[in-house]
């Protein structure tokens, strides 16, 4: 057929899906304390590990948001006879990809590296994990670029709009500040606060190792048992999140004087991992605002042309997440943007969506799901989500059944549930004084400076 003959109005057919097939992780016996579990991947010669630790944001002292984050970002700045410096040229000597980094659950800490180096590179892991010294002079150095970081953030209306939707969603929660702390606790965080949270968070018995690779088992449990076999320690219990009050429809202006753009957020509280209708939401959702062709990105995107992008989505966690719907429009056409968000939203809520979309939304959700697995990286970083929230172990080799086995009607029914028109928040970054009167009839006003 000539390139003429094609009809590009008409949406090809999908192919013909690929069979999900994950290597199977195996405990280690010989490792030590630590759990190991590992996986052969032959073929590429590379090893990744994820390290898991009950060291999250939901662990931190009241009034010490960004601890975690912090101690995270301090692992590589020094031991008791290397310093910073030093610790940066061994890892770049060493060629692997290294990284830490803190969420509201856990601390992932995460080494890939070429077969050859995996001991190397796992004394190095060792090191850091185990034996940082958290300088004074480095500590005070990584805190004032967070606090850099934060001043930045002020003028960014997306982070801004971010940040004002789940404090105003959590209040004082968990879940209500960045996990990379404020302002006001960041300054207030000291070498002697990131030591003792060091010391009481990153232990063995409640942390759990993933590797997989081109490697054999018992390489890896040698080498497990030499860094690790001595580590011991308890770790309190992880603390999880309960629902906040119900928030109550209302919209909120950030005022940005002089701003043409108006960044927009809708949002409510959602739900945790491990619902029973969790494949439900995530499939409604597709249908709703998390693919490009969703309902939503089309109307504002496609039809109104009133925006490069828009997007919504249910963030799953140890307890209740939010849903947060985004996007940015010129400021003349705020309110109407807000209409067609909540016109989309009750239209889940009221009709069946078509079984084209269904089906439409199950293959980006399906087809493409092999090719986040192709490395070893992917495999363990996967695995690892699917371990921290606690979701069966055949989660991901089950997803493309659970999801065809969901109809129209779960689908309007988890809507009705978790998306009622009376508990979501509108939220804008804008020039107050130019859309005030446009949002007024969308419900009570309120009009906020820019924190």
């Amino acid at each position: 057929m000539s390139p003429a003959a094609v009809d590009r109005t008409i949406r090809p057919p999908a192919g013909p899906s690929r069979p999900l097939v994950l290597p199977d992780f195996t405990r280690l016996p010989d490792a030590g304390d630590l759990p190991v579990s590992f996986a052969p991947r032959p073929g590429v010669p590379e090893v990744s590990l994820r390290l898991v630790l009950e060291a999250g944001a939901s662990q931190e002292p009241a009034g010490r948001a960004g601890l975690a984050a912090l101690a995270a970002r301090l692992l590589t700045e020094g031991t008791a006879d290397r310093d910073a410096q030093s610790m940066a040229r061994w890892v770049d000597r060493l060629g692997v990809g290294f990284d830490a980094s803190a969420g509201y659950a856990v601390t992932v800490v995460s080494l890939d590296a070429l077969t050859d180096v995996f001991e190397d590179a796992l004394e190095f892991l060792a090191t850091v994990v185990r034996y940082p010294s958290f300088p004074e002079t480095e500590v005070a150095r990584v805190r004032g670029e967070r606090l850099d970081e934060i001043e930045r953030q002020r003028d960014e209306p997306a982070i801004v709009a971010n940040h004002a939707l789940i404090a105003e969603l959590y209040a004082h929660g968990l879940y209500g500040r960045p996990v990379g702390g404020t302002k006001d606790t960041v300054a207030t965080l000291d070498a002697r606060a990131v030591r003792a949270f060091h010391a009481r968070h990153y232990r063995p018995d409640r942390a759990f190792a993933l590797v997989c690779g081109d490697i054999g088992a018992d390489r890896v449990a040698a080498g497990m048992a030499a860094r690790f076999g001595d580590w011991s320690g308890e770790a309190p219990a992880p603390a999880v999140p309960g629902a906040p009050e119900e928030t109550c429809r209302r919209v909120i202006l950030l005022d940005r004087p002089d701003s043409a753009q108006a960044e927009i957020r809708v949002g409510t509280v959602g739900v945790p991992y491990g619902t029973g209708d969790h494949h439900a939401i995530v499939l409604a959702n597709a249908v709703l605002g998390g693919l490009f062709n969703s309902r939503i990105n089309m109307n504002l995107r496609e039809d109104k042309g009133w925006t490069y992008g828009a997007r919504s989505s249910f963030r799953f966690r140890r307890g209740p997440g939010p849903f947060v719907v985004r996007t940015a429009v010129e400021t003349g056409v705020l309110a109407p943007a807000f209409e067609e968000i909540l016109g989309e939203i009750e239209r889940m809520r009221s009709e069946y969506v078509s079984d084209a979309e269904l089906e439409l939304a199950r293959h980006a959700l399906t087809l493409s799901l092999p090719l986040q697995f192709e490395t070893a990286g992917q495999i363990t970083s996967k695995v690892s989500r699917q371990r921290i929230y606690g979701l069966p172990g055949n989660y991901w080799e089950s997803f493309r059944a659970r999801l065809e086995a969901v109809g129209p009607e779960e689908v309007r029914e988890v809507c009705r549930r978790y998306l009622p028109a009376d508990r979501l928040v509108l939220l804008a970054v804008a020039d107050a004084e130019a859309a005030a009167a446009r949002v007024a009839a969308l419900g009570d006003v309120q009009i906020r400076p820019v924190a």
